[in-house]
Parts: structure tokens; sequence; C-alpha cells
């Protein structure tokens, strides 16, 4: 307390100090103040002076405002400037763009005016086409066949021999033989329509035969006898070629034709002809009663100074072939087992030899209707004065001059045609616009596969075509096609159409849905979709053909059946009843409501272990699957798992193996998501079998599975 007392003291005496120095400060403040106080002159000066600053601040801030101003003024209007200009470039590009869109539409309209008058063009020189238009063909030809030169000796004329003796013409025989003939031909052929003409040149070869017989008398002699020649065998044999020019003229009708009309030959002798036989000499002599013979003697060897054979030109022949052509036979279709044999491919023309490479094959007869014998007069044998025996022989042709001679060719041709390659037309084209539809729904089936042939040539046009939307504009020359159009879970069809004009034609193929099978399987009390696999299978057997795996959301599966088969379905889940059904209908929609199984054991007949031992099989798991899915869909059923055996081996073994399979079958259960406690495992080893054990069958009935609902 005292020492508070000291410190009040202490303040109040610094107090009384300080006071008399705070008066005298506040007093010299308060003289100065009023020394400085403005009068009302100054305050009026000053006032206006501030006026005037404020006035001059005002104006300055006035100046700034209207430079600012117009500067933003000419700010505005720069923008404003360059606004307007770049509308107008923008309004310019527009024009240039809409000017390059009508200059592209009218380029368009020019191209499509040009292809379009191209087309009339193509048109106009296809139809002229049709027409049919000439062929022009080169042949080579093969002839071959019986040639003849047919002499015809005047048995009237008579005629002397050498010296007095004199030729019985009336006892004159004569056989015409002939023989082989041979031709070649380089032709020309003009094709038009219907109409044939050919020419060109032959070569021919002719051998021919002819065999005579006839008698002479001599009595010349001085021996005063008469002498008779018998000649029954005389051949002769004449080898002649022909240079020839044929004019001939007909008709083809489908793939036979014939060729009527002259031929103009040069004939010529190829070597001296030959003779061949024997005569028969008969002597008449005064000095003895009965005639005798002199024997059989042969003709004399041809020599130098017989009468050679002369023809008389020009040899004209009156021509006649029917004949075949060939092509249909010799350009057969590629045949794709044969290497040698090229097919033809899409978009290629046929083969050369198949294109303008032709065959025919005729037979023919030419007969000249002109003698063509201009062979020297001389007799057929001559004789020495001196000698009984035939001194020479001449050609019979020679016989006094009067022997007619006609020629005769007949047989068969082979030709080979070359056909002058002209310019092919240009074929109009036009868009087929085919559309693969459902006939159903009318709407596009898209990935949809096409293949389109020529109808006339039946050549591929366009193979396996896959369709991503189910059309295509294709174009095509005039004609008529076959589309035929496939696409997945659809009948196959195919439309045959024509293109006769110009433009697009629209060709729709409508394929109609294959049916499809349905089936939603429930249980029947609990109406809950169940996921099982449905078995179908041919009516009648037990070969299952489809196998449907029903959901667990709406129990329903599809499946496309094959047609034109009968089927049955079957059903087996655990836990339920099987079902057994007929399809009456392949695109039915069937529903099955599954029966649960109101018994408490279950043998689970597909559970398959292997030999003497608790791995489960593969095999088993269609069972397991069943097992697990009706203990899924009942959360509050408990069972026990109860294994057992047959009686082979010994009874703890068995024991123990029953005990081990029902543990695997419940640990299994549990690996799939069971919970344990729903489940108990026991095995009764082989005391209580539902067999005998007699029987492999029945042992294995033993060795089974049950389940027990707890």
């Amino acid at each position: 307390m005292k020492k508070h007392i000291n410190i009040f003291v202490l303040f109040v005496f610094l107090f009384s100090l300080a006071m008399p120095v705070l008066t005298t400060a506040t007093a010299a403040t308060a003289t100065a103040a009023a020394a400085a106080a403005p009068s009302d002159k100054d305050k009026a000066k000053a006032k206006a002076k501030r006026e005037k600053e404020k006035a001059k601040q005002q104006a300055k801030k006035e100046k700034e405002r209207a430079k600012k101003q117009k500067a933003k003024n000419k700010q505005q209007s720069a923008k404003q400037k360059a606004a307007e200009k770049k509308q107008r470039e923008i309004d310019k590009k527009e024009q240039d763009k809409q000017r390059a869109i009508e200059e592209r539409q009218r380029e368009i309209q020019r191209r499509e005016a040009a292809e379009q008058a191209r087309e009339e063009a193509v048109l106009r020189r296809w139809e002229r086409s049709q027409k049919e238009q000439p062929k022009h063909l080169f042949n080579l030809s093969l002839r071959a066949g019986y040639a003849a030169l047919m002499d015809q000796i005047d048995p009237m004329a008579g005629g002397s021999l050498w010296g007095a003796g004199t030729l019985n013409q009336q006892n004159a025989l004569q056989q015409l033989v002939g023989g082989p003939g041979a031709g070649l031909r380089l032709g020309y052929e003009l094709e038009y329509k219907k109409f044939r003409f050919e020419t060109g040149i032959d070569f021919d070869y002719f051998n021919s035969t002819s065999k005579y017989g006839f008698e002479a008398v001599r009595s010349d002699l001085n021996y005063g006898a008469t002498y008779n020649y018998l000649f029954d065998n005389l051949s002769e044999m004449r080898n002649v070629g022909y240079v020839g020019l044929p004019l001939l003229f007909g008709a083809q009708f489908d793939k036979f034709y014939f060729l009527v009309g002259p031929k103009v030959c040069y004939g010529f002798t190829l070597g001296k002809y030959s003779q061949s036989g024997q005569y028969d000499i008969t002597v008449n002599d005064p000095l003895y009663l009965e005639p005798y013979g002199m024997g059989i003697h042969d003709i004399p060897a041809a020599g130098d100074d017989q009468t050679p054979i002369v023809l008389k030109q020009p040899d004209i022949r009156v021509c006649a072939e029917i004949g075949l052509d060939l092509d249909e036979w010799l350009h057969r279709d590629a045949d794709p087992k044969d290497k040698r044999r090229k097919k033809v491919k899409e978009g290629e023309r046929q083969p050369f030899g198949r294109e303008y490479i032709h065959y025919k094959l005729g037979l023919f007869a030419e007969y000249g209707v002109l003698n063509t014998n201009a062979t020297p007069a001389a007799n057929p044998v001559e004789f020495s004065a001196t000698s009984t025996a035939v001194q020479k022989t001449n050609t019979m042709l020679a016989m006094n001059g009067n022997t007619k001679l006609n020629t005769l060719f007949v047989g068969a041709r082979f030709a080979i045609q070359f056909q002058v390659p002209g310019r092919e037309p240009e074929m109009p084209s036009s868009y087929a616009d085919i559309r693969i539809i459902n006939a159903e729904t009318g709407e596009p089936i898209p990935n949809a596969v096409i293949n389109i042939s020529d109808v006339q040539t039946e050549k591929t046009v366009l193979r396996n075509k896959k369709l991503p939307k189910g059309s295509l504009s294709q174009k095509s020359k005039f004609g008529s096609y076959s589309v035929l159009a496939d696409a997945e879970n659809y009948f196959t069809n195919s439309v045959i159409y024509t293109i006769d004009s110009i433009g697009h034609m629209p060709v729709d193929v409508r394929l109609t849905p294959k049916p499809v099978f349905r089936v939603t399987v429930a249980d029947k009390e609990t109406h809950t979709p169940l996921m099982v696999t449905v078995q179908i299978r041919k009516r009648g057997t037990d070969e299952n053909r489809y196998s449907l795996n029903t959901d667990s959301v709406n129990g329903g599966s599809s499946q496309l059946l094959a047609d034109s088969v009968s089927y049955t379905i079957h059903v087996e889940q655990f836990g339920y009843e099987p079902y057994n059904g007929v399809i009456t209908n392949l695109g039915d929609s069937l529903h099955i409501d599954l029966a649960p199984i109101k018994q408490e054991v279950i043998i689970l007949k597909n559970m398959f272990f292997a030999t003497n031992k608790t791995r489960i099989l593969p095999t088993s798991e269609e069972e397991l699957n069943g097992l697990f899915q009706y203990l899924d869909r009942h959360p509050t059923i408990r069972i026990k798992i109860v294994g057992h055996t047959d009686s082979v081996g010994k009874d703890e073994a068995n024991q123990k193996l029953s005990e081990g399979r029902a543990e695997a079958v419940m640990k299994e259960l549990i690996r799939r998501g069971i919970d344990p406690s729903r489940l108990e495992a026991e095995g009764r080893g082989e005391t209580e079998p539902i067999d005998t054990n007699d029987t492999e069958e029945g042992r294995q009935n033993n060795r089974r599975v049950e389940i027990h609902i707890l």
C-alpha cells in the first residue's frame, strides 16, 4: 500500500511541472493561427484563382476527351472500313465459290451431256452392228477321196492296125477302176447372215486306172495264115495334176452348210502313163485243120516312142459340197480338271483360237462336164511286118482320136478357217442399280454376296462381290444378266434382268429369311429363367445336331435350323424333371417350364471319376454345372453328397474311395462359390447297392454319387 502511494505522489509532481510548458505552447499556436488567417479579399481571389484553375483543368479534360473521342472515332472508322473490306472479301470469296460451284455444275452437265452423246453414238453404232456384219475367212483345206479319169471309147469307130490288120472294137470291153485323189485348197470365204461364198486356189492330184479288153486280127504276113490277138487284161494307170479356181455359192442353216458352183481347172500329166497286161495269139493256118495257139505274151514295156497323153484345157467342173460346222465340238469350254486347257477369267476375251479359228468337215463331188482329151490319134497296139509279136503300145486315150475324157473327184474335206478380226463395236453401257432386300421388311440386307453372269454367253461378269450396304450400281452392256444373291440366314435367290436402254435400271433381289427356332426355359413353380443346355436331335435318332445354351436373364436362346429335317428337343437339368418334345415348325418360339423334382435323393448320372481315384473327369462338367446352378437358384437348400462304390476290392478301400469322391464333389462346389455351411459329404462304400454286383452294368450302377436334400 505504501508503495502505491509513493507512485501516485510522483505522478502529481511531474504533472505540475508540465502544465506551464503546455500553456505557453497553446498560446503560441493560437497567435500564429490568428496571424495566418486571410482576409475576405484574399479569400475571393483565392476562390477565383481556384475556379479559373478548375475551368482550365476542365477545358484540358474536355480537350483530352475530344481527342480520345476523335481517336476512338477514327479507330472505329478504321475498324468499320476493315470490317467492310473483310465483308467485301468474304462476299467476293462467296461469289467466287458460288461461281466455282456453278462452273463445276456446268462442267458436270457438259460431261454428262458429252457422256450421254457418246453413249447414244455407241448405241447407234451397236444397233448397226446388230445387223449381222459380213465375216471374212481364209481357209486351209485338205481333201481326199476317190478320183477317176472317165475315158469313153467309141466302140463304133473302126480303126486299122499297122499293115492290113483291123481292130475289132465291137467286141471291146472297158472297165473304170479309178484310184486315190488328194487335194489342197488355199481359199477365201465370205459369210453374211446365212449366205456363203467361197473361192481360192485348188491343187489336186488324181491317180486313175482303167482296164480294157479287145480283139485284133492280122492277115498281112507272108505265111498266108490269119492271126487272132486277144487282149483281155490290159491295165492303164494315169497320174494327173490340176490347178483350179472354184467359185462356190451356198448357205448355212444352224451348223449345216452347202456349196455349189463351177470350178475352172488347168491339168497337167505327172510322168508317163503306165500299162500292164498280156495277150493271147491264135493262128488259123490253111495247112492245119484246126487253129493252134502261140501262147500268152506280155505287153511290151513302155518306151519313149509311145504316144503321150495330152489334155485339153480348161477342165470345167460342176462342184457340190455339204458339211457340218465343228465349232460346237472343237470349241469346248475349259475344264477346271484339265490343266492344259486354260479357263477364261473374269473380264478376259476368249482365247484367240476359240474366237477367230473355226473348223468344218464336208463331203464333196466334182464332175468335169467338158471332154479334156486332146491326145493325138494312134493305134492302141502296133506290129512289125515280119513279126507276130506286139512291138509297142499307145495310150488308149489315143484310139483314133475319138476317146472322150471326163474327170470325177468325190471325197471328204476338212477345213481350218481363220477369221479376219474385225473392229469390235463398243457396247453401250447402262447401270443396274441392284438392291438385296429382305422379302418381309423391304430393308436392305448388309453384307450380302452376289454373282452376276451373262445369260447368253454364261460368262461370269462379277464373282463373289460383297455388298456392305446391300446395294450396288453395276455398269453393264446391253444384254440379259442373271444375279444370284446370298446372305447369312437367308435363302438364296436369283433374278434375271435385261439391259436394253441407256440409264439406270432398278433391280431388286428379295431374300426370304430362314426360319429361326427360339426357345425359353423357366422354373414351372417360380417362373424364374433357367440357364440350361437344350439338345436338338434329328427325329428318330439320339444324335445331337444342335446345342443351345439359354441365359439366366430371360432363359432364352435361338438357332437357325436346317430345313427339310424333322427335329426333337430334349432338356435335362439337375433338380428338374427332363423334358422331351417335337419341333413342329422351324420358326416356332417354344417356351418350356421345367418341373422341380420333389424327391429328396437325386443320383448324379453323369458324374465320372478316374478309375479307383477321386479325380473328377472333364466329362462331368455339365453335371457339376447343373448342380451348381440348382444350388445357386435355391440359396436356402442344404444337401448331403453321398458316395457309393461296387463290391470289387476291400471294404476299407471302398469306404475310403467313396468318402474321397463325395468330398471331391463338395470341394468343387465350394470352389464355384457355394457356401460350405450348405454342404455335407459322406461315403458309404459298398454297403448300399442298388443293382447286382455280378455284372459290369450292375457294378456301374452301384458306382454312383447321390444328392440328399436336407
